[in-house]
């Protein structure tokens, strides 16, 4: 049981590796297809792992972490909820189309207003926030070991994902890094003086 679940740990890692991998500029020139056509395999590349993922995590054996009950439940289709309502503000900013690879992006430019005005990087808050959740609602081993490996991952995905874009937008992102928290709004408890 403990390697099936280390097998499902390393699985995820890889697959979250090979994702950001596949996002590098290096790894899109060196295919030398055009944009929307790599934008169009790279998600048919991700989508195939993700499933594969999942449907790895649901065939090995796993053990309840404690009892689900109506609060577990609660609690994690709320937070699920939350997470995928970030997750749709922040593609608000953006064309799904073209995210997915059906039509060209000719939007150019760094996205600050919305959900990216509070957090510089919602869709890995909405992950984790869907993650999180699913923790709750279904407390198994499986379900942990998948909150454990994206854990490890976000720092190196944030860190990778920020130095493309530093090199994208320049200080205009490096101003926006600072000013901006990475994954969850600030809370702001300063009172204006009169």
């Amino acid at each position: 049981m403990w390697l099936d679940h280390l097998i499902l740990f390393v699985g995820w890692l890889l697959f979250y590796g090979i994702h950001s991998a596949l996002a590098t500029e290096r790894v899109k020139s060196a295919i030398g297809i055009s944009a929307r056509t790599y934008r169009l395999l790279y998600n048919l590349i991700s989508t195939v792992l993700f499933f594969g993922m999942l449907l790895l995590g649901a065939i090995i054996y796993s053990v309840l972490l404690f009892p689900p009950s109506p609060f577990s439940n609660y609690t994690g289709l709320m937070l699920a909820a939350i997470g995928l309502f970030v997750i749709k503000r922040a593609f608000r900013n953006y064309s799904t189309r073209a995210f997915l690879g059906f039509k060209r992006d000719l939007s150019e430019g760094l996205k600050t207003t919305g959900v990216q005005a509070k957090i510089r990087h919602p869709l890995y808050t909405g992950t984790l926030l869907v993650v999180v959740g699913y923790v709750f609602f279904n407390p198994q081993l499986t379900s942990l070991t998948i909150l454990a490996a994206l854990l490890v991952y976000l720092p190196f995905g944030i860190r990778w994902e920020e130095k493309k874009l530093i090199k994208m937008y320049g200080e205009e992102y490096v101003e926006y890094r600072n000013s901006v928290p990475a994954l969850f709004p600030s809370l702001n408890l300063k009172k204006n003086s009169v």
